[in-house]
């Protein structure tokens, strides 16, 4: 079942490639300005590393594994699953009713319903940081399998966290759609820069609240050979894996419980 899911997302998502290739030139054009604002994100880290020399302690490599590994987890979700930012105007505008019509999953329409393969340059750009950051400080089999596990865990994250933002659509109807940009966009750039740079309150609420910091922060630390002088016991990248799955199944859950109140537009 799970296999014909993603084989029938990658065929909707081909599609979707195909059509807006129509037009190459304004295709590469939006692909490669989309990549230079996603760069320009970078700037302001490497600008700070090389007046401060670090940020607490954080080379400039350093902070560029942590974009990278944050930025290809985001970048992927948000390419594959735009459909759920987009929530609220399904609901709005009665599309979720002839969703619910079709025998197919409502969460695997929605997610390639908007699937917009300009984000393929994010995804890329994030990957190449990421890339380069891995080869400049030399990590090794090991660190590197932190690296990739901090990149699969923020895909179920952050996959997690836009279905929960759309389950709240169902009771707000698109009042509460800045909370789930806040939690995603606004996430993604607070991730981009260590943990500990930040104020005692936010470090809890990004570690215990919205535990964002499983995402690349603490598995950052393990690849780096640093989560004890971070100030954390060995065991808690350890934790990565199952708070990153435990907030998907908390969205899908939400997702779910909104799917089962919802009583169609009525036209």
């Amino acid at each position: 079942m799970l296999a014909n899911a993603l084989a029938l997302w990658a065929r909707l998502a081909l599609a979707q490639i195909r059509s807006q290739m129509q037009y190459r030139t304004s295709f590469a054009i939006q692909n490669l300005v989309m990549a230079g604002v996603t760069l320009s994100d970078l700037l302001p880290v490497w600008i700070l590393s090389r007046f401060f020399g670090s940020l607490d302690g954080w080379s400039f490599a350093e902070l560029a594994l942590l974009y990278g590994m944050v930025g290809t987890s985001w970048a992927s979700v948000e390419m594959a699953l735009r459909g759920f930012e987009n929530f609220s105007i399904y609901l709005v505008q009665g599309d979720l009713d002839r969703i619910l019509l079709r025998p197919r999953s409502v969460i695997l329409q929605v997610a390639t319903r908007d699937f917009d393969a300009r984000k393929l340059s994010r995804v890329a750009q994030a990957l190449l940081v990421l890339g380069i950051a891995c080869v400049v400080l030399g990590l090794g089999p090991r660190s590197l399998a932190w690296v990739a596990l901090g990149v699969v865990g923020g895909m179920l994250t952050f996959a997690g966290v836009v279905m929960a933002g759309a389950a709240i659509q169902f009771w707000t109807l698109g009042q509460a759609q800045e909370l789930q940009n806040i939690l995603t966009y606004g996430g993604s750039a607070a991730l981009s820069y260590p943990v500990s740079v930040y104020a005692t309150w936010f470090r809890r609420v990004l570690t215990f609240a919205v535990p964002l910091a499983f995402v690349n922060y603490f598995p950052a630390l393990a690849a780096l050979g640093r989560t004890q002088s971070a100030g954390w016991p060995e065991f808690v990248p350890w934790l990565s894996p199952f708070v990153c799955a435990g907030v998907l199944v908390f969205g899908l859950a939400a997702f779910a419980r909104g799917l089962r109140r919802y009583e169609s537009t009525g036209s």
